[in-house]
């Protein structure tokens, strides 16, 4: 793709970013400054908006909550269901508690910004988003080539099995054909090591295809960032081992954790410090589990990790190793000359068999209230659902 170069920061010109907003000064303000780098298209209701995205392919829309006609929450709900590539990011000027919750459930919202605008962080965002957004893409045209390639190979075995049964069929005519005999059989035998390469061609384009699938299931189930599994695996998972302690009345407990403070982190030393937090998080919750517990990314800064086979108390005690491990590992920041910081996290922990809990979807909800709990008792601590 072509780029156009902005100080230090590199944009892609071919992304379209739409901006609906009912105030004339707020729309001129955000195309100008985003202007740079991106094809600028703006709206100032649902009903422009909606006629836009039919008009053009837009990969990241931006919309304030309050418009005439529809809210804005209901215009990233439709935009969801019609167009779910698209980034969808939502403005408000209020911070309503359940207009998040509408926001996060209803349309599924990528970002949600509360006015007046950090220009700043409004362009690191988007600029992350529609690198996240190029990496799908990406993958998703990996996926389409992989399925061309195994057709074309399909395609070349049934060729190469029409050859064969030709070449029986010269094989047979030369034993009918005294004759014709040599004749016959240097031909079959040119033509079958033209079969054997071609065997030998398939046979190693085969192993590529199934190493490159592999590749690509395990991409699809797992955070780029930490290694974990991704939230939809998670709940895979989760599924099937609770369905096994069901029928086998066997133990499983789960342990949400979460990066105390850790938006003050990104906003104060940066996204690229907050990565390397992440990862040394992710990195001590490794270690300190077993081989055969589960850890998994649930969002953000929140990780789950699933413990099979593992009692209430046994889960008590890994998360407060976690807890002391992740606490005491200072991590040095170079924009602070190497200054020494340390992490803290609140941690939840749920286990089954449980009278409250008889799927999922509850282990989750009590592990998070647990969460919850630790978070209003002060943050870094571990409480545990009883």
């Amino acid at each position: 793709m072509n780029k156009e170069v902005l100080g230090s920061e590199q944009f892609d010109i071919n992304h379209v970013i739409l901006i609906v907003d009912d105030d004339p000064i707020e729309l001129s303000l955000l195309e100008n400054f985003l202007s740079i780098g991106h094809k600028i298209r703006k709206a100032s209701n649902g009903v422009a908006a909606l006629k836009a995205m039919r008009n053009e392919d837009v990969h990241l829309i931006i919309t304030d909550n309050k418009l005439p006609g529809m809210t804005g929450v209901e215009l990233l709900g439709l935009i969801k269901d019609q167009y779910p590539d698209a980034i969808r990011m939502l403005m408000t000027g209020y911070s309503d508690e359940q207009l998040v919750i509408n926001a996060i459930n209803v349309c599924r919202v990528h970002y949600y910004f509360i006015k007046p605008l950090d220009l700043n962080v409004l362009q690191a965002v988007i600029k992350s988003e529609l690198e996240s957004f190029d990496r799908h893409m990406s993958f998703r045209q990996l996926t389409e080539n992989l399925i061309r390639t195994n057709e074309e190979l399909r395609r070349r075995e049934a060729e190469i099995l029409a050859q064969k049964k030709r070449l029986e069929e010269l094989n047979q005519e030369s034993l009918n054909q005294k004759h014709l005999a040599l004749q016959m059989s240097e031909k079959f035998a040119k033509a079958n090591l033209e079969l054997l390469r071609a065997q030998e061609e398939i046979k190693l384009k085969n192993i590529r295809l199934e190493a490159a699938n592999k590749q690509l299931e395990r991409l699809s189930i797992t955070d780029g960032l930490t290694g974990f599994f991704n939230h939809r695996h998670l709940h895979q998972i989760l599924e099937s081992e609770i369905g096994r302690a069901k029928r086998y009345m066997l133990d499983l407990s789960v342990v949400m954790v979460d990066l105390d403070h850790f938006k003050d982190v990104n906003d104060t030393y940066g996204h690229l410090f907050g990565d390397v937090v992440l990862k040394k998080v992710t990195e001590i919750i490794r270690r300190d589990i077993r081989d055969t517990d589960i850890p998994t990314r649930y969002g953000g800064d929140e990780f789950l990790v699933i413990l099979p086979h593992t009692t209430l108390d046994q889960a008590a005690k890994l998360s407060r190793r976690i807890h002391q491990d992740i606490q005491a590992h200072v991590i040095h920041i170079p924009q602070e000359r190497f200054k020494e910081y340390r992490q803290t996290v609140s941690l939840g922990v749920a286990h089954y068999p449980h009278p409250d809990i008889t799927n999922k979807e509850d282990l989750i909800r009590k592990a998070d209230e647990s969460l919850y709990n630790a978070k209003e008792k002060g943050r870094n601590r571990i409480e545990i659902w009883r």
